[in-house]
């Protein structure tokens, strides 16, 4: 089953087409990899399908529903969740903080209920947090560990799994991963994939897309890559076939073969 579709997506700043015309479908359980050239309109095409940017032409559907032009709260209770390239932690609160703020839109206690139900809203409190204890434990057992220190403490590769897990707290039906190795080494870069295949093992029929500019992730983790150069999708299939592509060789490697 199609989970997100496109069509004809595009998105023009100032008279420029970041993106143009990309239609793009993934299904459930399915990982596709998202490769190109610095600008390329990899990130752009993210935003526009969590909400951040409009699209100025064309449609995106989730599960069959046309949610062009919700804004981004409204996209994520649809079931998108996203990581970004630069880091979006809170350094002064704890790690299970940090996790928990991915179910503020679960939370159904009112202002009301805090002052008359308190008891309603500390159960409600306490389920999210269990669901948060949940998600840490199973994706890093280690970072379970460290629930209670704050994020300002915790080492790189552990900030970019507090962040995927607050993106999976909310069990969404797809999961928008913008280079999440960025700054990892080699060894790291393998044990964030170990995690990242986790993910489909706990949550049925998630689908994941990947930024990364390491080909070496996208052989090892994604089932098709789609290929971007200005704006525009020009090449889809296995890791094998896009990178014996002419069109992708000369856009991306460096005009060799890998």
């Amino acid at each position: 089953m199609t989970t997100l579709d496109t069509r004809k997506v595009s998105i023009n700043f100032g008279g420029l087409w970041a993106v143009k015309d990309v239609d793009f479908s993934i299904n459930a359980r399915e990982i596709v990899g998202l490769i190109g050239p610095n600008g390329s309109g990899k990130t752009t095409f993210l935003n526009i399908i969590s909400g951040i940017y409009p699209a100025t032409n064309g449609t995106v559907t989730l599960q069959g529903e046309n949610i062009t032009g919700l804004r981004p709260f409204e996209i994520f209770k649809k079931g998108i969740a996203r990581t970004y390239q630069s880091s979006r932690l809170c350094w002064d609160l704890s790690v299970a903080d940090n996790v928990l703020m991915g179910l503020y839109t679960k939370q159904k206690a009112s202002f009301l209920d805090i002052l008359i139900h308190p008891q309603k809203t500390n159960n409600e409190i306490y389920e999210c947090l269990q669901e948060c204890m949940d998600v840490l434990s199973y994706f890093n057992p280690a970072l379970f560990n460290r629930r209670y220190d704050l994020a300002r403490d915790i080492p790189h590769i552990d900030r970019r799994r507090i962040e995927i897990s607050r993106a999976l707290v909310g069990r969404p039906t797809l999961l928008l991963l913008d280079e999440p190795t960025a700054g990892l080494n080699d060894e790291e870069t393998m044990r964030m994939m170990d995690d990242i295949h986790k993910i489909k093992e706990k949550i049925k029929d998630i689908c994941i897309i990947i930024i990364e500019h390491d080909m070496k992730v996208m052989e090892r983790v994604t089932e098709r890559i789609v290929v971007f150069n200005a704006g525009q999708k020009i090449a889809e299939g296995t890791y094998r076939e896009v990178i014996s592509d002419a069109n992708v060789v000369k856009a991306y490697l460096g005009g060799s073969t890998v």
